[in-house]
């Protein structure tokens, strides 16, 4: 029997609080890795599912933040299926912290006119080499007020960087609808990311007569996601869960206004 939501959730929730104390800890070593080597059926399936797990949801409602605006904060993914999957051990070596693929970020979000916030953000799989940076651009087609929502554009691109065997480019839009209250904002969204992946094969072991050949993989993904924040003036604190390939959960922590 399928596992029910709600046990599912719990299982993340737990596994999140692991994953929080290895950002605490991990060394500069990496942990696990991505092999370039392994059939093409298994990068392919890999980088499905890491795309969608490291793509930069938002974590925050549609009201924009306003000229004097700002938001500082970091951010934790947790995917608690990745290493279940069976492309995992050919695809993937070495071993996932607290047994969950988790990625973090640090990012800021700035607002301009217009209902206009631009952010940006760095990102890493814990325990890997696979960095991540992004960038957003959102616009509050509704503000919102005291009985109205607010609803939101926002379109987002991530590259990953370094010189590891795999690299990601992607791409999203998706709306966001809002509503604030005293002290919790609820939100749900939901959109599509362009995800391309590409595995380089240099480094491989192949067939003299045949120079080694690179593996390239590209899709479009439908996501959604609904999550809370509450406002404890400092700092805020959102939780949401999103759904793309598979139920993950995520926790932020932001400071400003």
């Amino acid at each position: 029997m399928r596992r029910s939501v709600g046990v599912r959730l719990g299982r993340i929730a737990t596994a999140a609080a692991g994953a929080v104390l290895m950002l605490g800890i991990a060394g500069p070593a990496a942990a696990w890795e991505v092999e370039a080597g392994a059939p093409d059926e298994d990068l392919r399936a890999f980088h499905r599912r890491f795309a969608a797990a490291a793509y930069p949801y938002p974590r925050h409602g549609a009201a924009p933040l306003g000229l004097v605006g700002f938001d500082v904060y970091v951010d934790l993914a947790v995917d608690e299926g990745f290493d279940g999957e069976p492309f995992f051990g050919p695809a993937v070596s070495g071993d996932l912290p607290a047994d969950v693929l988790a990625v973090g970020r640090v990012g800021v979000r700035k607002g301009l006119p217009g209902g206009i916030d631009l952010g940006a953000s760095y990102g890493r799989a814990i325990d890997s080499d696979l960095e991540l940076v992004s960038a957003e651009i959102g616009w509050a087609m509704i503000d919102g007020g005291l009985v109205s929502p607010a609803l939101g554009l926002r379109l987002t691109g991530t590259r990953s960087i370094g010189d590891g065997a795999y690299d990601l480019e992607q791409y999203g839009a998706e709306l966001i609808l809002s509503k604030g209250f005293a002290v919790v904002t609820p939100y749900v969204g939901g959109g599509a990311m362009w995800s391309e992946g590409r595995f380089d094969r240099s480094g491989v072991p192949h067939v003299p007569e045949e120079p080694p050949r690179d593996l390239g993989d590209d899709e479009t993904r439908a996501f959604a996601y609904a999550g809370i924040t509450v406002n404890l003036l400092v700092p805020k604190i959102t939780f949401e869960v999103e759904q793309a390939e598979d139920l993950q959960a995520a926790v932020k922590v932001g400071f400003g206004f």
